[in-house]
């Protein structure tokens, strides 16, 4: 197996997510696309010097292997018994022996798409998500919503010869919505959804060999003149500190002497978060039921978090 040089667009697209705190979304097209999860795990765990990340990775029915160590074992003994490992083992294939190697060293949370709602509350540092024509909005945004901040997000979509073909695939949640009236359903959903991942500046696609293709112009227009991460000895990405990140400490150090409410402020991770928590807080130190506050976000910005920490401290 030839090792290809990796397109310096998808470590910095990677990069930039961990520096500016911010998820990447990255749409792997073809159907080995499973066999460079690893190297992109590999990749975000050298990016950033916390601990390896955590991996959900979510599907309809069937993952195409096993995630049972000593079945996998079996498998391979019982292939090789029967002549069938041929183009299978380490030495044509070393992909098979990374993959065993993921699978065995990573914390990874197996979930199917019916089961997602128990992933709920859980912080992960990637997400996989297989099978495209089971996913829904709703399925999209309860899974994405546990990736952490300098994240990553991962779809693996099975080969095709146009994405536009993308925009007329059948998806599962159809059939709840055709009758004998109506047979045939137009996916809205498919064309909205691709069209914006080519807008999205911190989105690439790619193929199950990594080789960027030209949907996320955006992406690619930012990606191809950016070179401005600053790395430590180890490689590591070294976050720089951004105006908000420093008026956020400092409101922390003003507070922290603050019975109940410092404690509570400290918790918080952005300004936004911050500023609601205290508004909150004056909304209970009042005792009246003349004023009302009202939170709106979009989905995973924290709001649930802010209103917990505002009951907390009524309680």
């Amino acid at each position: 197996m030839v090792r290809k040089k990796l397109d310096e667009r998808v470590r910095t697209l990677i990069e930039r997510g961990v520096v500016k705190n911010e998820r990447s979304i990255l749409v792997l097209v073809g159907d080995h696309g499973k066999d460079q999860v690893p190297n992109i795990h590999q990749l975000l765990t050298k990016t950033s010097v916390r601990a390896r990340p955590k991996v959900l990775w979510c599907y309809k029915k069937e993952l195409g292997f096993s995630t049972h160590r000593m079945k996998r074992m079996k498998k391979i003994k019982r292939d090789k018994a029967r002549g069938l490992d041929k183009g299978t083992s380490s030495e044509t294939d070393p992909s098979v022996d990374n993959f065993e190697l993921f699978l065995g060293s990573t914390d990874i949370n197996w979930c199917y798409y019916k089961d997602s709602h128990r992933v709920l509350g859980s912080t992960v540092g990637m997400l996989v998500l297989q099978d495209f024509e089971a996913l829904t909005p709703n399925l999209m945004a309860r899974t994405i919503e546990t990736v952490e901040g300098g994240g990553l997000v991962i779809f693996l979509m099975r080969s095709v010869k146009s994405l536009k073909q993308l925009y007329t695939m059948s998806m599962d949640v159809h059939s709840r919505y055709r009758t004998e009236g109506a047979g045939d359903v137009v996916p809205r959903f498919n064309e909205r959804f691709i069209l914006s991942l080519g807008k999205c500046n911190n989105c690439l696609v790619c193929d199950d060999e990594l080789n960027v293709l030209p949907l996320s112009k955006s992406a690619l227009n930012k990606l191809s003149g950016e070179n401005t991460v600053s790395k430590g000895l180890a490689g590591e990405v070294l976050a720089y500190k951004s105006k908000e990140d420093v008026d956020l400490e400092q409101l922390k150090e003003t507070l922290r002497d603050t019975p109940h409410v410092g404690v509570l402020v400290e918790l918080a991770k952005t300004m936004d978060q911050a500023k609601a928590i205290l508004t909150f807080l004056e909304a209970c130190a009042e005792k009246t039921t003349k004023s009302t506050v009202a939170l709106t976000a979009g989905r995973g910005r924290g709001t649930q978090v802010s209103r917990t920490f505002g009951l907390h401290y009524q309680i």
